[in-house]
């Protein structure tokens, strides 16, 4: 374990669009920067590299990526920034009150031991997740996120597999199908678990389509690609269960009502694949900064426990900064926006531009990001599970936390047998759920939708699992002292 001694303005943990757009800002400033994250090059999950080495024709191509590609082009080799890529960050130490430095202190762990950096402010800017679900086979191979399938081919232009069948509520699976479409993948189906209806609804109560037209466009040429291609898009379709010996082999979709309850009148339809690709949203990565002491508030519609933020980006604890998706579901240009504001508020309270020119800067991209949220709130809307979905894809068999092996017969009968237990810390202790390696990131959604059930209460009485120091697993080697 090594302890630094060097200090740093600030440290920013994310090297996505929110973490770039705060470093830019503050380069601008003279500030002394250093930026986290676990993957070796920066971009953050939408504009995946490949490695260095590596050279991808047409990485990244179409008008999506431009703005995104050129950010990364001007700052991935900037000199005034200190990079630690391919480091996992643990855990962040706020200042004590009578810390005579009062410095933030944020650990790591590289490919030899946990090490720490010392900033005077922290940005993190740590993305989100998948949402995964819990029904018959969900964890056979070939089940996958429909973001980890894009991953690949963003990255390195590597098709997972050869038949998919995409399942979902969020657009997303529309994107990642078309792209399946270019690389040679054949798409069986693609199935929403929603009303087409519910969708065309929301949007003509919105002023989304007008302000953000050429994505409705975008959108709607591919689905016109898809249909060309004959891809079946199913409403009112959720994932039944999948079924295979050793590895996915086909994959079953169960009509179900507008709540999301299964219609076992209507036929189900069986496909035979090698993938399927899941889309029922997102979880933001709010666990370092919840760790850290920053407030969290629930939103379902946004993902989760989420970080609350003043209008200069900053949490509740004073000195940590907060920005993209952990704040609410809104996508790479709100991030950016977002970055760019949490940069001109660190750089303010560092002394390093004065509050009337700050202000000032910050007006504009407020009111963009104004306009992204009213975007993002259609978004979210047109992809919220429906009620009853995940209570109905779950069968006593399937497992609600993978790392310690519990079915969701499990928890219900620990519930049934603890008539006291609540909120999601007792359940934890309980029944393991949670405790395992990936520390509720899997399974708490399932988790805390089966106690409100069974309970009859909300996910803001169920509470969030505790966020404690290490957020991200250690080996035992990187704590040990280093042999000299």
């Amino acid at each position: 374990m090594t302890l630094s001694r060097e200090i740093f303005d600030v440290a920013i943990i994310g090297a996505g669009p929110a973490g770039l757009s705060a470093a830019e800002y503050l380069i601008s400033t003279g500030a002394r920067i250093v930026i986290l994250d676990e993957q070796p090059r920066p971009g953050g999950q939408i504009t995946r590299q490949p490695p260095k080495d590596f050279v991808v024709k047409n990485w990244l191509k179409g008008d999506l990526y431009k703005d995104l590609k050129a950010l990364l082009s001007r700052l991935e080799d900037h000199v005034d920034i200190v990079w630690k890529m391919s480091v996992s960050v643990t855990g962040i130490t706020p200042p004590v009150s009578d810390q005579i430095d009062d410095v933030y202190q944020v650990w790591y762990q590289d490919d030899r031991a946990v090490q720490t950096v010392r900033a005077h402010k922290v940005l993190v800017a740590a993305g989100c997740y998948e949402r995964p679900l819990a029904f018959p086979g969900s964890t056979l191979p070939g089940v996958m996120g429909a973001g980890a399938i894009q991953t690949f081919l963003k990255s390195q232009q590597v098709l997972v597999g050869a038949r998919f069948v995409f399942a979902g509520t969020h657009p997303l699976q529309l994107v990642v199908a078309e792209q399946v479409l270019d690389a040679g993948g054949q798409i069986e189906a693609i199935a929403f678990a929603q009303s087409p209806l519910t969708g065309v609804s929301r949007l003509l109560r919105s002023t989304s389509l007008f302000s953000h037209w050429r994505v409705f466009l975008t959108a709607a040429r591919s689905l016109i690609r898809l249909r060309r291609a004959g891809v079946p898009l199913l409403f009112k379709h959720a994932v039944k269960q999948a079924g295979g010996v050793d590895r996915l082999e086909q994959v079953t979709l169960q009509p179900v009502t507008a709540t999301g309850a299964p219609q076992p009148e209507r036929p189900v339809r069986t496909f035979i694949v090698d993938r399927l690709g899941m889309s029922y949203g997102f979880q933001v990565s709010a666990e370092l900064a919840r760790q850290a002491g920053a407030d969290a508030v629930w939103s379902a519609d946004q993902g989760g426990w989420l970080i609350s933020a003043n209008s200069w980006q900053e949490s509740s604890q004073p000195g940590l900064f907060v920005a993209g998706e952990i704040t609410g579901m809104a996508g790479a240009e709100a991030s950016c926006l977002e970055g760019r504001i949490a940069g001109l508020g660190m750089a303010r309270a560092l002394g390093l531009i004065p509050t009337g020119p700050a202000d000032a800067l910050a007006a504009r991209s407020r009111r963009q990001l104004s306009r992204q949220n009213a975007f993002a709130g259609f978004l979210n809307a047109f992809s919220r599970l429906p009620d009853d979905l995940v209570a109905h894809m779950m069968t006593p068999d399937s497992l609600v936390c993978r790392c310690e092996n519990i079915t969701c017969g499990a928890l219900r009968q620990a519930l049934t047998d603890h008539p006291h237990l609540r909120e999601a810390n007792g359940v934890k202790l309980m029944t393991r759920t949670g405790m395992g390696l990936c520390q509720g990131r899997l399974c708490y959604s399932i988790v805390a939708e089966v106690i409100r059930r069974e309970r009859d209460c909300s996910i803001k009485d169920i509470g969030p699992y505790h966020a404690q120091w290490p957020v991200k697993p250690l080996s035992i080697s990187a704590l040990l002292p280093r042999q000299k």
